[in-house]
């Protein structure tokens, strides 16, 4: 692949991060105007992060799909966009470690010190355009931000990100398909209905899933694929038994947002009553949740 050039490597230091957030049931939330994201921000959150990587490198088996380990192994530039505590971006950088690695996010969530000489950290919001050189990075990597991405930027992010390609560099994007599952029952209708009218409220793309292919056939990639993954969520494994405690982790910690599409649920008992008769579903039903991973390729003559 192509390596950037002299007057596209430098990158500029992020934005200072606005210590504006709220606490709402002992959790820690954003409240910046500037961000979608609806999930806390929080020591706890991180944590599930961390296990939430683990299950994701189990469902594809690997960190990554796009045709790209021979490269890493030689040594390329990588955009981790929206990093969160950086478990994906570290094990990269450990994993790879001719290649150089920089993570970003809208809160400093990641480590500040104790991390490889490889990989870089820096707060910055992917809707702000021009924060990084054109022709920049060979691949940029973005999963899991249905919740921190407004439906109408979506098309902008992936055209930024476009735009930090080198020609012939890749794109890939991974996102968990929460208003569907394999084998699913009434009480995850429910849950899915409220999700849906939840992202419609905050102006989120609840089916963005659906949508990754034509968003990066209209920024112009080829050589586009899509493979789906799905595991089981119940008990009987140490995978089911992981995905089932981050399904609980991830729809409690929403719980603020969840309830103002279905006020029903507005009490701290009943939600995780719900929520529990849910993971029982999920084991007598054998419910699968889905998640989807599209990569494409600049093209080099862009």
């Amino acid at each position: 692949m192509e390596t950037p050039t002299s007057s596209t490597s430098h990158i500029t230091s992020g934005k200072t991060e606005n210590s504006v957030d709220r606490y709402e049931n002992g959790r820690r939330y954003t409240d910046r105007a500037d961000v979608a994201y609806v999930l806390p921000i929080d020591e706890e959150e991180n944590d599930r992060v961390h296990q939430q990587h683990w299950l994701i490198k189990l469902t594809f088996g690997g960190n990554f799909s796009a045709p790209i380990t021979e490269d890493l192994e030689k040594g390329i530039t990588v955009h981790d966009a929206g990093c969160g505590p950086g478990t994906w971006t570290l094990d990269m950088a450990n994993a790879y470690p001719q290649s150089t690695f920089y993570g970003t996010d809208v809160s400093a969530r990641f480590p500040k010190e104790i991390k490889p000489g490889n990989c870089h950290f820096q707060v910055h919001n992917l809707i702000d355009e021009g924060f990084f050189p054109e022709n920049y990075f060979h691949f940029i990597h973005q999963r899991l931000l249905v919740l921190g991405i407004l439906q109408n930027d979506w098309e902008k992010v992936i055209r930024e990100h476009v735009r930090n390609l080198v020609p012939g560099g890749w794109l890939e994007c991974s996102e968990l398909a929460f208003y569907g599952a394999y084998n699913s029952g009434p009480n995850y209708a429910v849950l899915s209905d409220a999700w849906i009218t939840m992202c419609e409220i905050k102006g989120l793309f609840a089916k963005i899933p659906d949508h990754l292919q034509q968003l990066f056939e209209r920024a112009g990639l080829i050589n586009i694929e899509l493979k789906e993954g799905n595991g089981p969520m119940n008990p009987y494994s140490q995978y089911g038994r992981l995905a089932s405690e981050n399904f609980k982790e991830v729809f409690f910690a929403l719980k603020p947002v969840i309830v103002l599409a279905n006020p029903s649920l507005d009490a701290n008992d009943k939600f995780l009553e719900f929520l529990e008769s849910c993971l029982k579903e999920f084991t007598e039903l054998g419910t699968r949740q889905k998640i989807y991973r599209v990569w494409g390729q600049k093209p080099f003559e862009a």
